[in-house]
C-alpha cells in the first residue's frame, strides 16, 4: 500500500531543513512514480541519479525529467479510471517559470493514482475462518447411580 504525500508538508519540511527533505520527497515521489505507473516500461531512475544529470546539463535536464514524469502519470490516469486535467508540457512549463506549482501538480496527480492504485491493489481482507462448532457428543450413557458406600465397619 502507498501513502500519499502531504505538499504542505513537503514545503514547510524542506524549508525547514533547508532542502534536504526534498530529497527524500522526490526520492519517494519517484518510487511510488514507478509503483504506480508499473508495466509502462517507462522507469525513471533513481532521483539522485536525476539530480547528477541536472548539474551536468546546467538545469535542462529537471524540465525533461518533470515533463516524462507528469506524462507518465497522465497517460497512466486511464488505466485507473481516472482523468488527469494537464500532461507533461503544462508540469514543465510550470517548472520553468514557477516550479512550485509544478510541484504541486506532481503531487496532486500522484496521490490521485496512488488512491485508485491502492484501492485496486490492496490485499484483500482476510477471511475470518467460521468459528468450527465443537462436534456433537455422543450422549453418554445413563450414568449408573451413585453407589453408597457401606457405613464402615466399628
Amino acid at each position: 500500500m502507498l501513502k500519499k504525500q502531504k505538499f504542505v508538508k513537503y514545503i514547510l519540511l524542506n524549508i525547514i531543513t533547508l532542502g534536504i527533505y526534498g530529497l527524500f520527497f522526490w526520492y519517494r515521489w519517484t518510487e511510488n512514480v514507478n509503483k504506480v505507473c508499473d508495466g509502462d516500461d517507462k522507469d525513471s531512475a533513481n532521483y539522485v541519479l536525476v539530480l547528477l544529470l541536472d548539474i551536468f546539463s546546467l538545469g535542462i535536464y529537471i524540465l525533461v525529467w518533470n515533463f516524462q514524469m507528469a506524462q507518465r502519470l497522465y497517460q497512466k490516469a486511464p488505466d485507473y479510471g481516472k482523468t488527469l486535467k494537464h500532461g507533461g508540457a503544462f508540469v514543465m512549463i510550470w517548472r520553468f517559470f514557477l516550479p512550485i506549482v509544478s510541484s504541486y501538480f506532481k503531487i496532486k496527480y500522484c496521490n490521485e493514482l496512488i488512491e485508485s492504485y491502492n484501492l485496486q491493489f490492496a490485499p484483500e481482507a482476510e477471511e475470518v475462518p467460521a468459528v468450527e462448532e465443537a462436534p456433537e457428543v455422543a450422549p453418554e450413557a445413563e450414568e449408573a447411580p451413585a453407589v453408597e458406600e457401606a457405613p464402615a465397619a466399628e
